[in-house]
């Protein structure tokens, strides 16, 4: 799928577009947020680039809007094109939920590139469901080591560790 980004061409539009986004936030912040996803929405075809993850974001969760995969996807593609790479784990854990573990996989290890450690995590639990005990633990261990990983992901990390050891007969794990 051909992701092209809409771009801003004038100083004009840019200035729309930054009041646009201005005003979304405004309206998320008051919980208005149907008309911050409106507003966002319409700050992002404009082009500005800060509003694709946010776009993509609130079709992810639904929030003000109804939950659409394939838009986040859409969006969150935009925003890693325009160099918002934090969005790659996002885009792994949608094609994860669509069973893509392959290519799931490859947007995790671009999130850990990113420094985002708990990307590790979900390579790690991938790995769980294909059943490959030794490439899981090595991505628990990373996610437990991981300066970048949140608390809640090493403590999750040491939990699954923990629960392999003690269903490994002769444990080397």
């Amino acid at each position: 799928m051909a992701v092209k980004a809409p771009k801003l061409r004038n100083l004009g539009e840019a200035i729309r577009a930054n009041e646009l986004y201005r005003r979304g936030d405004q309206a998320w912040s008051k919980g208005d947020l149907r008309s911050a996803f409106r507003l966002f929405l319409a700050a992002a075809r404009a082009g500005m680039e800060a509003a694709f993850s946010t776009v993509g974001n609130f079709y992810h969760n639904g929030t003000g809007v109804k939950a659409n995969l394939d838009a986040a996807l859409y969006w969150y593609r935009l925003a890693y094109r325009s160099g918002a790479r934090s969005v790659a784990n996002n885009i792994g854990c949608i094609l994860r939920d669509r069973k893509k573990f392959g290519q799931a996989i490859e947007w995790f290890r671009r999130a850990v590139e990113q420094n985002d450690g708990d990307a590790n995590l979900n390579i790690a639990k991938i790995y769980l469901h294909k059943g490959d005990l030794v490439k899981a633990r090595s991505y628990l261990d990373k996610t437990r080591r991981s300066p970048w990983a949140t608390e809640q992901s090493k403590e999750e990390a040491r939990g699954l560790l923990t629960k392999m050891r003690s269903k490994s007969p002769k444990s080397t794990i």
